[in-house]
């Protein structure tokens, strides 16, 4: 894995895959000689992690794993056995008579008005407000939330550019390369991010850690948006239900999805019209004419003008 995977994915991507290996395949099937491994001995430990393997009692799906994670495990195993045949060390790769789909529509609680002011109020309460509030008004990655710098924003025009290719890596902001894309964001919110700026002028982040000055990692972001729900009385709500709040309300405001999935950074208009097709005001066997065409900024502004209204200031 070390010469095959790690010269080829992001380091993030490797410590995950890492993960997988040593925590689900290997503590179960390491000590199977490759040419033994059989179809019904993968089926048993698919079957096994499904139902036991989970090593949070905090998940909702303890003791087993959710869909998502048997994706990464198969996923992981099938592509440790892809190598051993291309080595000649099996001659065909058993974790391929399995498949799990591709989840592609998402599943999300959305904050309805009153609760993403219930949680805003918490996030000032507790000192978060600025990072939750970028978060809630234009549903930004996790990575791409941390990851931003100061330098990204405009603030004469409000544009605050997004490198969809740079994340936060043992605490340093390291770029990838990759595409961008422009929001424009409400004078209020540029006020906001102008405040935590200036908590922290010699840092070239957005977003730092108050103790170490250096970008916060997903860990920590993750633990702020607990505590905010936690104090908000919104334990229901995930991290990832922001960025859905933020592409649900827009589609339910009847912005094109053309517009909704430039704003979200998705490669075209049908990922976002599959995505939350359950969510928008009025289902249509296929795309309108107008999704072939890339939206104007005068749209992008308008999409951004209506999603800044959700939040009171």
């Amino acid at each position: 894995m070390e010469a095959d995977v790690r010269p080829k994915v992001r380091p993030t991507t490797y410590e995950a895959k890492r993960y997988v290996l040593q925590n689900h395949i290997l503590t179960k099937l390491g000590d199977i000689p490759l040419s033994d491994l059989t179809e019904a001995q993968i089926c048993r430990f698919l079957d096994e992690r499904k139902r036991f393997g989970s090593h949070r009692p905090e998940s909702v799906e303890y003791p087993g794993l959710s869909e998502v994670t048997m994706r990464h495990i198969h996923r992981c195993l099938q592509e440790c056995l892809d190598s051993a045949v291309s080595t000649g060390m099996i001659p065909v790769n058993p974790a391929r008579a399995f498949h799990y789909p591709t989840q592609r529509k998402v599943k999300a609680t959305v904050l309805g008005d009153t609760e993403i002011e219930e949680y805003l109020d918490a996030a000032q309460a507790l000192g978060y407000l600025p990072i939750f509030t970028l978060m809630l008004t234009v549903g930004l990655r996790q990575r791409e939330l941390l990851a931003l710098k100061w330098s990204d924003l405009d603030e004469q025009t409000g544009v605050l550019t997004i490198s969809e290719g740079r994340c936060v890596v043992k605490g340093k902001l390291t770029d990838y390369g990759g595409n961008t894309r422009q929001i424009t964001l409400t004078p209020e919110t540029v006020a906001l991010l102008r405040q935590e700026h200036n908590r922290h002028p010699s840092s070239e982040a957005m977003f730092v850690h108050p103790g170490t000055r250096k970008p916060y990692a997903p860990t920590m972001v993750r633990l702020l948006h607990q505590r905010i729900i936690e104090k908000a009385g919104l334990d229901h709500i995930r991290f990832e239900d922001l960025r859905h709040t933020v592409a649900v309300h827009a589609l339910e405001s009847k912005i094109e999805a053309k517009t909704v999935s430039a704003l979200l950074g998705h490669t075209r208009p049908y990922t976002t019209r599959y995505a939350y097709s359950e969510y928008l005001p009025k289902k249509e066997e296929k795309a309108p004419v107008s999704d072939a065409n890339a939206p104007t900024n005068e749209e992008l502004q308008k999409a951004a003008d209506q999603l800044g209204a959700m939040l009171r200031f």
